[in-house]
């Protein structure tokens, strides 16, 4: 079988995604989730052929998500967050002439009903349909694999060049970048800032990258200093896709005046240290096919969303996420409802409540036959509750701090204006726990 045919059967199967050149030497800013996402989404692309127009649609579903993008917790918060960064990106396609075109990657995504929805640029069409020249071909295992946006994207644009690889044992071929591009290249710069926008729409055939790059304020440029960027980003990058991909690179540096500012990649093919994980490629089957059976729990039982929607306050995605900690299991979650009733009037986070009882398995410990020693031990045990309330919800605060995911509290309040602090000043510790789970379950809170 010939390399055109191999490939034909690599894209049939689900297992290579093609872009263009121009679109992979793209530059645009976007988290490795965001990327990761758009390998989907692009890989499921519905298109009618008949109507050159029709836009760019992909339908994704949690069930494909959740395991590479987010954890089953957080998977719905996450979606709709997504739905919203993801749309603000810009991209700017060069043709290597001169000329380049600004553009919104993605006009519109919506996270309805349990399916998120991506339209993409219409415009993107000529870079992933159809494509018969100045393509590369990707695996999008290595894609879902990576674990940093420098592996992802130096994975892409080291690929477009292995081709030139001669075949003989021990060949390479070599690309050089300015560093100051190749930072917009690979997400380390922020393509999407206003006065990068200006200044590449008043540049001509020759971009200043690193008069671009000095534009940009500390908080839009990541790893600044050389020594930074190399030991953070392009060696754990080196590493990474020596154990996960069919290529590998050697690189070295010259200097721009009196800084580092050239890099040149030394380019091989590859043996992988690591065998593929076959989890995610079966994720990758399964993302591709094309029956797109939804995952989400409302399909299994739709009948128990019509008796819990809507009671005491539950709504659609609460109950997603019970099923989902549950594993499934729509019993459990009706017991641990039942449970959380009978003492609701005891309980100050309802939800919170719920989400325990099913991860840590409680067992009803109601009176037993009327039993008079069993009732007085729950009557002993909620007195020593409504007596140490304070006590404990000052330990529960301070395990809380403690977690290693609290950093994304922190940054949530950060963004909100609000300072930690603050907080702590103005409300109890079990006003803050229950903001705390509050932000954990439903990705919001009150005070």
């Amino acid at each position: 079988m010939g390399y055109a045919d191999s490939l034909s059967q690599e894209i049939a199967n689900g297992i290579t995604l093609v872009k263009s050149n121009d679109l992979i030497s793209s530059k645009y800013s976007a988290t490795l989730t965001e990327d990761k996402i758009m390998i989907i989404a692009l890989s499921k692309i519905e298109i009618n052929a008949n109507d050159k127009d029709y836009p760019l649609v992909a339908k994704l579903y949690p069930g494909e998500l959740k395991r590479i993008v987010s954890d089953s917790a957080h998977i719905y918060r996450d979606l709709k967050k997504m739905a919203k960064s993801i749309v603000g990106h810009t991209m700017f396609l060069e043709d290597g002439k001169g000329n380049f075109k600004a553009m919104s990657i993605v006009p519109s995504a919506e996270y309805i009903d349990g399916v998120f929805t991506i339209k993409f640029n219409p415009d993107l069409k000529n870079h992933i349909l159809g494509l018969e020249k100045n393509f590369t071909p990707l695996e999008k295992r290595v894609l879902i694999e990576v674990k940093s946006n420098a592996s992802f994207r130096l994975y892409e644009l080291l690929k477009k060049e292995a081709y030139k690889i001669p075949n003989e044992e021990g060949a390479y071929t070599e690309v050089t970048y300015d560093i100051s591009e190749l930072r917009f290249i690979i997400g380390l710069a922020n393509s999407d800032n206003d006065k990068v926008k200006t200044a590449l729409g008043q540049s001509g055939k020759h971009v200043d990258w690193d008069y671009i790059y000095s534009l940009l304020d500390k908080k839009d440029r990541k790893y600044e200093k050389w020594s930074d960027f190399r030991l953070k980003v392009i060696q754990p990058a080196q590493k990474e896709l020596e154990e996960k991909a069919n290529i590998r690179f050697e690189f070295e540096t010259s200097k721009k005046g009196r800084s580092t500012g050239i890099i040149k990649f030394r380019i091989f093919r590859n043996a992988p240290v690591l065998a593929p994980d076959d989890e995610k490629l079966n994720l990758i089957n399964f993302s591709t096919s094309t029956d797109r059976q939804m995952e989400i729990p409302y399909d299994v039982n739709p009948e128990f969303y019509m008796e819990y929607v809507d009671h005491n306050h539950l709504t659609k995605d609460d109950i997603d996420l019970l099923v989902n900690k549950a594993g499934g299991d729509f019993d459990k979650v009706r017991r641990a409802i039942e449970m959380a009733d009978s003492r609701i009037d005891r309980i100050s986070n309802y939800m919170g409540w719920i989400i325990r009882c099913i991860e840590e398995e409680y067992k009803e410990v109601a009176v037993i036959d009327g039993s008079a020693e069993e009732a007085s031990r729950i009557d002993e045990i909620q007195d020593y509750l409504d007596t140490n309330r304070e006590e404990i919800a000052i330990k529960v605060w301070k395990r809380i701090k403690e977690k290693e995911d609290f950093y994304e509290f922190e940054e949530y309040l950060k963004m909100s204006g609000v300072q930690l602090e603050t907080l702590e000043i103005t409300y109890t510790p079990e006003e803050l726990a229950k903001a705390y789970t509050d932000f954990r379950t439903k990705g919001v809170f009150n005070l």
